[in-house]
């Protein structure tokens, strides 16, 4: 269970990744993205409004991702396609995608990430991203576990964007920052108690 920080991070490197008209075609490319990466979670609003508890996850797996893939591409050739038609198909997997990868990281809960083709619910042994929990502002966990996926992303996401990278690249004391803050965020993951 990873956060809506690292997911709205995934969205707004992607919407980086093309060269575009304006400010407001990057903020909707960017929002667009940032719902697809973290639209896996929906069953958590399913089941808030059935009154029901987390069942398997099947929103967790690669068969969600291919129907919210098709659907994102539905919508790229019809109602946004001013904004998206520039954008390679594969941006539109990738989003959903990393939701998956980003959650295995965490190592904590099983899901189904092969569904429809095994209900096997998968964890990764080798968890280094903190379980989001809910979001509570007094709570010392909350903040440290968004420091860690802090120190982990920015890096990650600063060399991502080609706009960015070139300047990060240059900055030497920037760089050894940046690796710095990674495997500290890295090792502080792994640390913590699963």
């Amino acid at each position: 269970m990873s956060s809506f920080l690292a997911h709205s991070l995934v969205g707004i490197t992607i919407a980086n990744q093309e060269q575009h008209r304006g400010v407001k075609e990057l903020i909707i490319i960017s929002l667009f993205f940032m719902f697809m990466a973290s639209s896996p979670d929906v069953d958590y609003l399913i089941n808030y409004l059935r009154g029901e508890s987390m069942p398997i996850r099947y929103t967790h797996s690669v068969g969600y991702v291919v129907l919210v893939t098709l659907v994102a591409l539905i919508l790229r050739a019809t109602l946004l396609k001013s904004w998206l038609r520039k954008l390679p198909f594969w941006l539109f997997f990738i989003a959903p995608a990393s939701h998956l990868l980003l959650d295995f990281c965490v190592g904590v809960y099983g899901n189904p990430y092969l569904y429809p083709f095994s209900k096997e619910l998968f964890v990764s042994t080798l968890g280094f991203l903190p379980s989001s929990g809910r979001i509570d502002f007094y709570n010392y966990y909350f903040w440290r576990n968004m420091g860690i996926e802090l120190a982990i992303f920015i890096p990650m996401f600063l060399l991502l964007i080609p706009k960015l990278r070139a300047t990060v690249l240059k900055i030497r004391y920037l760089k050894g920052a940046l690796v710095f803050s990674f495997i500290l965020g890295v090792v502080m993951g792994l640390s913590l108690d699963r």
